[in-house]
């Protein structure tokens, strides 16, 4: 049995949605912005200025996808929490039980799609966009190396 526990803050926010829901949209929005400034550059028409608007739309939207979400993220966190960011508390034995506040999920094993590690989280990639994290510093039982090798057994 493993039991993880941290606090949400902005950085580990901004971890989040940097590797897992908001790089998708950086990425259409810089190729957005390529292809528009090479339109541009190829066309010398009234297309060209389109495809110029059109890349600096693209570059909008890689910049600003982000900051957006990062804050939505926290909304969403404090709306379902009275206000406040609450512990999040992990437990993983037969199936993952997770606590945030009064917010209780239950996953199994079987819904992991994928582990993929960042610089202070492992996630766990139930779909493209959404993912149980779990520090890497918030071991209350058990310690991130064993975790990973409990995880993998797991999901094999």
């Amino acid at each position: 049995m493993f039991v993880n526990e941290y606090t949400m803050n902005r950085k580990l926010t901004q971890e989040y949605v940097f590797n897992v829901i908001g790089i998708k949209m950086m990425i259409i929005g810089l190729l957005i912005f390529i292809g528009g400034l090479t339109m541009y550059i190829i066309e010398n028409d009234n297309v060209g200025y389109v495809m110029l608007t059109c890349a600096f739309i693209g570059l909008f939207c890689a910049i600003a996808s982000p900051i957006i979400m990062t804050k939505n993220f926290e909304n969403a966190s404090k709306r379902l929490n009275n206000g406040k960011i609450e512990k999040t508390h992990i437990l993983f034995d037969k199936n993952i039980v997770m606590n945030e506040g009064k917010v209780h999920l239950e996953f199994e094993y079987s819904q992991i799609q994928k582990i993929k590690q960042t610089k202070h989280f492992i996630l766990l990639k139930l779909g493209e966009q959404s993912a149980i994290l779990v520090y890497k510093d918030g071991f209350t039982k058990g310690n991130q190396e064993k975790f990973v090798e409990f995880i993998n057994d797991k999901i094999k």
